[in-house]
């Protein structure tokens, strides 16, 4: 498979190919396209066969070439570089933007502005479409995300999530009531924890910290829920201030990855992010959640502990 910044493209060099339809070649072969995907872009004009549009249905013979050709919305921004080494690039991503495409035609990303100023990343994941991204976070969060410059440095960072051995603390600002709301809550699958929250660049929690492992799985296409059949995740959490607009300010230390795991955890607490739509938040212009801090250094020997600056609009009149 080959990638340009408008084109995918494959040669249909194995038996199982020859004589299939387009878009069932395109769908076993293209990471991060489903046939679904590329009927659609065929039926929309993308797809081509040795330089001459076909639709989806086409069967396709043995030598020829596969192409979808895509325009990516809008330009990708310059992007903030906050660290780099021989092996990773540490960024800092906006809100309101993807970490990297989930269909060929999707908007610009964080990965296609990485790969403008470092284009090695473009080759560091096995699907071309994550850019060398390690880890993900939700288009609204802000912080910070590493970024591979190898397949290899991409595959030691993969495996050092999988067992747990990166460091992510997070900010949130939650709904509260410090009345109503004393903290911390009391319900069935949190535990007090007497372990100090992490030192940084934030205030000094003043209560005890609070472990929450509270199971998660899907709740219909969109959203995650806790439900006891579904997967583990912990969450630790220190509560550092309130505001006088009923705001808590919170420290997270994800212990594992769940997708919307912080969200979701702080939501079923009864403390809700500000700006977070799908879990009943606080109505804002944005998500207020933000990876404060990123540490691969345990999984990955060398590697710096990297701090991302908060967004200038974080507080909430």
């Amino acid at each position: 498979m080959t990638e340009t910044n408008n084109e995918l493209a494959l040669v249909v060099d194995t038996p199982a190919d020859a004589g299939e339809r387009a878009d069932v070649v395109l769908g076993r072969r293209l990471p991060g396209v489903s046939r679904r995907v590329a009927r659609r872009l065929g039926l929309e004009g993308h797809l081509y066969l040795d330089g001459r549009k076909i639709p989806p249905s086409t069967r396709v013979p043995a030598g020829s070439r596969l192409a979808l050709r895509v325009a990516h919305g809008g330009t990708a921004q310059p992007v903030t570089v906050l660290a780099s080494t021989d092996h990773f690039v540490y960024v800092l991503k906006p809100p309101g933007m993807h970490t990297h495409r989930l269909r060929p035609d999707d908007a610009s990303t964080l990965a296609d502005a990485v790969a403008l100023a470092h284009p090695e990343c473009r080759e560091a994941s096995p699907d071309p479409r994550q850019g060398g991204a390690v880890h993900r976070l939700d288009r609204g969060t802000t912080g910070v995300i590493a970024f591979a410059r190898t397949l290899e440095a991409w595959r030691i960072a993969r495996e050092a999530f999988r067992s747990r051995r990166v460091l992510k603390l997070y900010r949130a600002l939650v709904r509260a009531d410090p009345d109503s709301d004393p903290w911390p809550p009391q319900r069935t699958g949190l535990t007090t924890i007497t372990e100090t929250a992490p030192v940084g660049p934030w205030p000094t929690a003043q209560t005890p910290g609070l472990r929450i492992a509270a199971p998660l799985g899907p709740s219909g296409r969109r959203r995650v829920m806790v439900r006891a059949d579904g997967r583990a995740a912990v969450t630790e959490a220190w509560s550092l201030d309130v505001d006088d607009a009923g705001h808590r300010e919170m420290l997270l230390r994800l212990v594992t990855g769940h997708r919307h795991q912080a969200r979701v955890h702080l939501a079923w607490l009864g403390h809700p992010i500000v700006g977070d739509s799908s879990y009943d938040g606080t109505p804002s212009a944005r998500l207020r959640l933000h990876a404060a801090v990123l540490d691969l250094s345990e999984g990955c020997p060398g590697e710096p502990r990297v701090q991302a600056p908060m967004p200038d609009d974080w507080t909430v009149a």
